[in-house]
């Protein structure tokens, strides 16, 4: 019998000790040290050596981080299986659909709670978020948490890192989707090959009789966006009716959905986000109207196409396919110069740099590039491999100082030109040279 377990070898006393292998730390090397503070028990992925304690308990398994997951699920007495549980992972629009789809639970009457990149609501309570999704064993505390004081829905979103390093196994999924699929983390995964199947594997953690849902190309003149379900082949439908830069009406259509919505973000992103969450609350049992009003009602998420002043907006979009898509929904609305200020992440994926400075040399009339968040990295040499991808655009400004490069982009916009501020969104800080410094986006402008 154990009462206490930690993966943590800063955290004593504790009497089971799960040695994890970490990017910059193996768990394995802390195992004699935590023996001596009196650990009864030990999982590791290594046999236990020679002259291990009689009174010892060693388990070898194949994965530390799994079998982790599972034991604190069972510590906290299996919380996902008192609620209903959805998944959201994807290379952009994680955050923007778990709102959504909670917005629509809590108008179908349930107390429903979430964790995003930005923030988390949980047994009623909210708080800003460190980090996408959390470890096996906070996650484990937070759905147990909410379930006791009530709750009867949680949406997760579950970043690639959490599906790869089993953060979220042993939680049974009501259903789950994949938003989009691009570019994103190659500092982790190796390739995107690799990063677009650890974010499908998560529809093994889907319940029998669930959806797991993938984008799909849209049927021209039909569909605008499009989802599969990849258990039953059921496949939905969005199309946009009528569009202007406050919103748009569009019709929703497919097995049990069919809808027409006045929807209050105009791009073309923003309905495929509300597509997939219609489809993923039907499987809750949601009715037509509760969708409706739970999508028309959702508020939108800091730092996702934010206008904080006239024509100046701030967004999160920080991979190329973001990029891009906040880029042409802003030239559709914009009748005067289209700026975008942005930078890439520095001890991040380098070979999305070029890309999206392709991107932004394509749509965008004038280009400021400056910091992200350099950390370690040399700024200069980020925007170089930027600059590498943009050809010989002729309005570009380079300012390794954001606040600089955003006062240099405000001081040319005029009325009918429209601003992006792209990359950090809702962050409220910046790194460079492992310093974190305060730095909003929102309040700068």
């Amino acid at each position: 019998f154990f009462s206490e377990m930690t993966w943590d070898n800063r955290q004593n006393p504790s009497d089971l000790f799960v040695a994890i292998r970490g990017t910059a730390f193996d768990g394995v090397d802390s195992i004699p040290q935590m023996i001596q503070s009196g650990v009864l028990g030990i999982v590791s992925e290594t046999k236990p050596p020679q002259g291990t304690p009689e009174n010892l308990t060693w388990w070898h398994v194949e994965n530390s981080r799994e079998a982790f997951a599972h034991l604190v699920q069972h510590a906290f007495r299996d919380p996902g299986k008192d609620q209903q549980v959805f998944g959201i992972t994807g290379t952009n629009g994680k955050s923007s659909t778990v709102r959504m789809l909670a917005s629509i639970l809590e108008v179908s009457g349930c107390n429903t709670g979430w964790i995003t990149t930005v923030d988390q609501k949980v047994a009623g309570e909210s708080s800003e978020s460190s980090c996408t999704t959390p470890s096996a064993d906070v996650l484990a505390s937070s759905l147990r948490r909410h379930v006791d004081d009530g709750g009867r829905s949680m949406v997760l979103e579950i970043s690639s890192h959490a599906i790869h390093q089993h953060r979220t196994t042993g939680i049974p999924l009501v259903s789950a989707a994949v938003t989009q699929l691009g570019r994103d983390h190659l500092d982790y995964h190796q390739t995107v090959t690799e990063y677009h199947q650890v974010k499908k594997s998560l529809q093994h953690q889907v319940k029998a009789g669930g959806f797991f849902l993938l984008p799909t190309d849209p049927l021209e003149k039909t569909e605008d966006v499009a989802f599969v379900d990849v258990f039953s082949q059921g496949r939905w439908g969005g199309k946009i009716i009528e569009r202007t830069s406050r919103g748009i009406r569009a019709s929703l259509h497919g097995p049990r959905l069919e809808l027409e919505l006045d929807f209050p973000r105009p791009a073309i992103h923003d309905l495929s986000n509300a597509l997939c969450a219609a489809i993923l609350a039907i499987s809750a049992g949601a009715s037509t109207e509760e969708i409706r009003q739970g999508l028309e009602i959702s508020r939108p998420v800091p730092g996702r196409l934010e206008e904080v002043a006239e024509g100046i907006f701030v967004d999160y979009a920080h991979t190329p396919d973001a990029l891009e898509a906040v880029l042409k929904a802003s030239r559709e609305f914009c009748s005067g110069d289209l700026r975008v200020v942005f930078g890439c992440g520095g001890d991040r994926d380098r070979g999305k740099r070029p890309e999206m400075g392709r991107i932004a040399a394509r749509h965008a009339d004038e280009v400021y590039l400056t910091d992200d968040n350099p950390r370690s990295e040399s700024s200069t040499q980020i925007l170089q491999q930027i600059r590498g991808g943009m050809g010989s655009h002729p309005r570009v400004i380079e300012s390794t100082n954001r606040r600089d490069a955003i006062a240099a982009a405000i001081h040319q916009h005029q009325t009918d030109d429209i601003l992006i501020i792209a990359g950090k969104g809702h962050e409220t800080t910046q790194e460079i040279q492992g310093e974190l410094t305060p730095f909003d986006d929102r309040q700068v402008v």
